[in-house]
C-alpha cells in the first residue's frame, strides 16, 4: 500500500512538474499589430456635367448679388458720411438706414447661398462621393462674400454711431 500510495506521489508531482520555469518573453499577437491609422486613399472627383451646370448658375447668382450690395453699399456709405447723418430721423440718416436695410437683405441672400452650398457638400458626403473641388471652392467664395458683407454693414453702422 506504501507502494502504490508513493507511486501515486510521484505521478502527481510529474504531473505538477512544468517544461518551462518562466513565462515565454515570446510577442503575443496583440504586441505584434501596428497601432498606426488606417489611412484610405480619397477617390477623386469625376467631372460632373449636371453639378457643373447647378454651380455656373450659383456662381452667377453670387456675382449679382456682388454687384448689387457694391452699388447699395456705396450709396449707404456716401448717406452715413453726410453731414448730418449722426442725428437720427434726418434725410441722410434715413437714407443711410434704407441702404443699410437693403444690404441686409441681399447679405441674407449671400447667407442663404453659403447654406445651400454646405448642404450641397453634406449630401455628397453622405451619399459616399469625394468632395468636388468646384464645389468646395464656390463654398468658400460665397463664404468670404458673406463675411465681406458682413464687416460693410457694420463700418457703415459704426460710422453713424450704431454697434
Amino acid at each position: 500500500m506504501i507502494r502504490r500510495s508513493l507511486f501515486l506521489v510521484v505521478l502527481l508531482a510529474a504531473g505538477c512538474a512544468a517544461a518551462d520555469k518562466y513565462p515565454s518573453l515570446a510577442l503575443r499577437p496583440i504586441e505584434s499589430r501596428s497601432d498606426d491609422e488606417v489611412v484610405t486613399p480619397v477617390a477623386a472627383a469625376t467631372p460632373d456635367a449636371a453639378l457643373d451646370a447647378q454651380l455656373g448658375t450659383v456662381s452667377a447668382k453670387l456675382a449679382k448679388i456682388d454687384t448689387d450690395f457694391a452699388a447699395i453699399s456705396a450709396r449707404a456709405d456716401t448717406a452715413a458720411k453726410a453731414p448730418g447723418a449722426q442725428a437720427v430721423g434726418s434725410d441722410q440718416w434715413l437714407a443711410a438706414q434704407s441702404a443699410l436695410a437693403e444690404m441686409d437683405g441681399l447679405g441674407g441672400d449671400t447667407l442663404g447661398t453659403v447654406s445651400d452650398l454646405e448642404q450641397m457638400t453634406t449630401a455628397r458626403g453622405e451619399a459616399g462621393q469625394p468632395p468636388y473641388p468646384a464645389l468646395d471652392a464656390l463654398r468658400a467664395r460665397a463664404q468670404d462674400q458673406a463675411d465681406a458683407e458682413t464687416a460693410k454693414v457694420a463700418a457703415i453702422k459704426a460710422l453713424l454711431g450704431e454697434k
